[in-house]
């Protein structure tokens, strides 16, 4: 009993640091569409969500990173021990795919989020700079996860690759399935892309005109 309560207690807090921070992201960026990036400060949106700013920081490091939803930015302890503990036994491309679905599958954001993070970026286009250089640096370190994995050197070119690779497509599957109406699953959609890259790579792909001739 004392276990569950235990486990209750972890649970709940985890569902209000959750909601707190969805507060946080979603008021910064109603005030951003509304006023512009430096139409606002951190005081005023703690003020609307009701928080310190002491609990802001905890959460987020700039006015920026809360905007674009970085965060607590880490990849999963979970997904990355599964990751490597599948080298041997599962082929480099699949354990890829599992990853990326795995981390797809827990984006909290919704279609109505995204929308919204879509016009802050139209209103504000520099965060994009922000946004692709974090990227950058977090593909980097993808690349390193996978070096690591497979025995490589962390600046092995066929680990940047497939991190850059697996990279575009989780981001191409990840605006598909937030821009769409209801339909397809993130996964279902990854393997969609993941299958276009495999026809791409093919040996045997014989490519064929709108005739139906080579």
């Amino acid at each position: 009993m004392e276990n569950s309560a235990k486990n209750e207690d972890g649970g709940l807090r985890e569902r209000k640091r959750l909601i707190t921070r969805a507060a946080i992201c979603n008021t910064a960026r109603e005030l951003t569409t509304d006023r512009g990036l430096n139409g606002f400060t951190v005081e005023e949106l703690c003020e609307q969500v009701g928080i310190s700013r002491r609990t802001f920081f905890n959460y987020f490091p700039t006015k920026e990173d809360a905007i674009l939803g970085h965060s607590d930015g880490h990849r999963p302890d979970d997904l990355v021990d599964a990751f490597i503990a599948s080298a041997g036994s599962v082929p480099l491309l699949e354990a890829l795919v599992d990853f990326a679905a795995a981390a797809g599958g827990r984006l909290a954001m919704t279609r109505d989020e995204f929308a919204q993070l879509h016009a802050v970026m139209q209103r504000e286009p520099q965060l994009l700079v922000k946004l692709f250089g974090d990227s950058a640096v977090k593909q980097k370190e993808f690349a390193a996860l996978i070096a690591r994995r497979e025995s490589m050197a962390a600046d092995d070119p066929r680990a940047i690759m497939a991190a850059q690779l697996i990279g575009q497509l989780a981001w191409q599957s990840t605006h598909a399935f937030f821009s769409g109406e209801e339909g397809p699953s993130f996964r279902q959609i990854l393997d969609s892309q993941i299958d276009a890259a495999r026809y791409l790579f093919a040996d045997d792909t014989h490519h064929t005109t709108s005739e139906g001739t080579p």
